[in-house]
């Protein structure tokens, strides 16, 4: 410990308060030699890599590294030429039949930030791998927040809209209104709520599917749904899927993905579930696993009380009679 920890050590009122902080100090330092560790295992592995090239770069052969032969990325790719080609993949999905993705903002501002800042990271991953995607889908922002909340929301979560190269590509757009207005007559309108009755199941037919951007906590989609007055629909993971560990949360980059591979293999919602969602959700903790987990957590416990124990003797003594 510095000099720096045992200061704020000595601010601290409570034992259990200074026994959190220097357990959380001795958990930084051991990633922090866990990083160092890993570091130096990575340099060993390049040094040994760039020794065996070496070699044959010297016996004559195609040896590649620093001072031998190396690769030239493209000069034909740069990041013009990749958003003009993203842009041309969004504006294909825009002339076709594909379903578009509504995402509704009405509860963002309202957020604690750090939920707003982990939703606007997965915003930014919605959009770049839309962006990769073969076949993207086309996706807008409905319901926004006031510009102001909605400006400082996309510059430190978001990204994208704050770059000097926007009008090379075709990025989501941004509306104050609803679903319903934002859309010229759409045939069929749904919205997902992992709260509804009604399951969502084989291709989809829909001309525009509703998602709201919240972490689900209180039902916020089923009252978005209800005030759009658009039928809701939970996706059919009971139906396929054997959750066994976890809540049963899908990130919205998982999401989207669901949505794509289902559009694009006719239906196949089992396939699209299993390769977007997270396999230690589908893998049960063993018995054996659960007694080990508790054995820990009681030793942790009992380390913690036999520090606060010495910590109040010591106390006690320093006390004046």
């Amino acid at each position: 410990m510095t000099e720096e920890n045992w200061k704020h050590s000595m601010t601290l009122d409570s034992v259990d308060e200074r026994i959190g902080y220097w357990e959380y100090l001795a958990l930084t330092a051991r990633r922090q030699q866990r990083k160092e560790k890993n570091n130096h295992s990575r340099l060993d592995n390049y040094k040994q890599v760039l020794a065996e090239q070496q070699k044959i770069y010297d016996s004559g052969g195609m040896g590649y590294g620093p001072e031998m032969y190396q690769l030239i990325s493209n000069p034909m790719r740069n990041q013009r030429r990749v958003n003009n080609i993203e842009a041309t993949k969004v504006l294909a999905s825009m002339r076709t039949d594909s379903p578009r993705i509504a995402l509704d903002l009405q509860y963002v501002h309202e957020m604690n930030r750090r939920d707003q800042s982990e939703l606007g990271n997965q915003m930014q991953y919605v959009i770049s791998e839309n962006f990769s995607a073969r076949t993207p889908l086309v996706i807008d922002f409905v319901n926004s927040p006031p510009k102001e909340f909605l400006d400082q929301w996309l510059a430190k979560s978001v990204g994208y809209y704050t770059g000097s190269y926007m009008h090379q590509t075709i990025l989501p757009d941004f509306s104050t209104k609803g679903i319903r207005e934002f859309y010229d007559n759409p045939k069929e309108i749904v919205y997902i709520s992992s709260n509804a009755r009604d399951v969502i199941d084989g291709p989809l037919t829909a001309d525009v599917i509703g998602v709201c951007v919240t972490k689900g906590r209180q039902r916020e989609t089923l009252s978005a749904a209800r005030r759009a007055n658009i039928r809701a629909y939970r996706l059919p993971i009971h139906r396929y899927v054997k959750w066994k560990s976890g809540p049963q949360y899908l990130p919205f980059p998982n999401l989207m993905n669901v949505f794509r591979e289902v559009y694009e293999n006719g239906g196949d919602w089992s396939r699209a579930l299993h390769n977007n969602i997270s396999k230690r959700h589908l893998i049960g903790d063993d018995d054996e696993q659960k007694k080990q987990q508790a054995l820990r957590r009681k030793s942790r416990e009992e380390e913690r009380n036999e520090l606060r124990q010495i910590m109040m003797r010591a106390t006690q003594d320093r006390e004046p009679n």
